[in-house]
């Protein structure tokens, strides 16, 4: 399988880490020291040794907490990208403001021409979100935003290690959110991180353990995924997600309450067990990154010269990780053949961030608070993303596989 939609983040090193964990230090699941080991390498890892840094069970839970820290009120409104997860717009309505909608360009994020459009005198923070791998233009960004006295918080999910030279893209102002979920960076299956730059901002989170069953949980995700990737050659491998969903043996990603912007549950730790997980991932970031680095490039020399295929657009004096490798496919037709004849090959393309501007596509825009049509620029580059797989675990043979995929269907359409 050659996926960049399955266990992204899967391979034997949180595996092992995983048994290692269950069977040398079970009575340690949700306590011990590891959450403070996490905390002080991942200063040490930014450089940001005067921030504070707190943890959550998971991403969304840092973003609520950051918004909470600037006491908002009903009819605040926060500034976020008309591209983004549900779980952002989430977090803001919960926090008790509305989320107002900026338009995007080419590069997925949205930019201060888009910003100053829906900004009113009721907008009191902006959450620049950096798009995959992909850092927005935060420095004119956060330039404008300070003379009009707005918090700035960075969603740095997709973008560990990615910098504007000399600066990683974390470091601009007030505060930034990470996550280590399953699906990102790198992973702890599950996992938030809140960084405070700023000494006027006060955040005091109240958080409870999670049971040790939903560690437990999570940490079955490892070794579920794990086995379903090796035994993706025999088609086992849909059996085990299937089932293991079916039978709860493993936590999903979003909810439905999220997926309704009624989910209200932001008020727990970091386990042990999982901060002990994204601890011993971090050693292995540069690694992971430089490999996501290597066949982006491949993918940007090979298929540089299709015409109905663009890449985003990226400025040159920026340093990205390649999170995922978006394309942005313009012929509806190809897009949809891609996808098709992937699934027969085995290679599963992303799709998650596809189809609508507020992901997944199956969100109900309305409890969004989104009206269609108010971000067309987002609107249509999420019909046109299409995620080409290079995580860890693919290989130059199986980008070669992808290129040919891409290739051979766009001269077939062509002909």
């Amino acid at each position: 399988m050659i996926s960049a939609q399955f266990f992204t983040t899967i391979n034997g090193s949180i595996f092992w880490d995983t048994l290692k964990f269950l069977i040398f230090k079970f009575p340690y699941l949700r306590f011990w020291n590891y959450n403070d080991l996490l905390i002080e390498d991942f200063k040490k890892y930014l450089n940001a040794e005067t921030s504070k840094i707190y943890t959550f069970y998971n991403g969304r839970s840092a973003l609520f907490w950051a918004l909470k820290s600037l006491n908002l009120k009903p009819n605040d409104e926060v500034i976020i990208s008309g591209y983004t997860c549900v779980s952002v717009v989430n977090a803001v309505k919960q926090a008790g403001a509305k989320p107002v909608y900026a338009d995007i360009d080419k590069s997925l994020n949205m930019n201060l021409d888009t910003i100053k459009k829906v900004y009113s005198e009721k907008t009191k923070a902006i959450i620049i979100q950096h798009t995959f791998w992909n850092p927005a233009k935060i420095d004119e960004i956060v330039n404008w935003a300070h003379n009009h006295w707005l918090i700035v918080i960075e969603d740095v999910a997709h973008a560990l290690w990615a910098s504007i030279w000399p600066k990683k893209v974390w470091t601009f102002w007030d505060l930034a959110i990470f996550s280590t979920g399953r699906d990102k960076v790198i992973s702890s299956v599950t996992g938030g991180i809140l960084v405070v730059n700023n000494d006027k901002i006060k955040v005091s989170p109240k958080l409870y353990p999670v049971s040790r069953k939903l560690v437990l949980q999570n940490l079955m995700y490892n070794i579920v995924a794990y086995l379903a990737w090796k035994s993706y050659d025999i088609k086992l491998w849909k059996i085990l997600m299937y089932l293991a969903n079916k039978l709860k043996i493993i936590p999903p990603i979003l909810t439905s309450n999220e997926k309704a912007c009624n989910f209200s549950n932001f008020y727990y730790q970091l386990p042990n067990a999982l901060a002990y997980l994204a601890w011993k991932q971090l050693k292995l970031v540069d690694k992971i990154n430089n490999h996501r680095i290597k066949i982006a490039n491949f993918y940007k020399d090979k298929l540089k010269n299709i015409d109905k295929i663009a890449f985003v657009e990226v400025e040159t004096f920026y340093h990205n990780i390649y999170f995922g490798f978006p394309i942005l496919v313009k012929d509806e037709k190809l897009w949809e053949k891609i996808v098709n004849e992937g699934k027969k090959r085995n290679i599963y393309f992303g799709i998650y961030w596809s189809g609508k501007n507020i992901v997944p596509a199956w969100t109900d825009l309305k409890a969004c608070g989104y009206k269609i049509g108010s971000c067309p620029n987002a609107e249509k580059y999420a019909k046109q993303v299409l995620i080409l797989p290079n995580h860890y675990q693919v290989s130059l043979k199986d980008a070669e596989n992808v290129v040919k995929l891409i290739t051979d269907l766009k001269t077939r359409i062509d002909d």
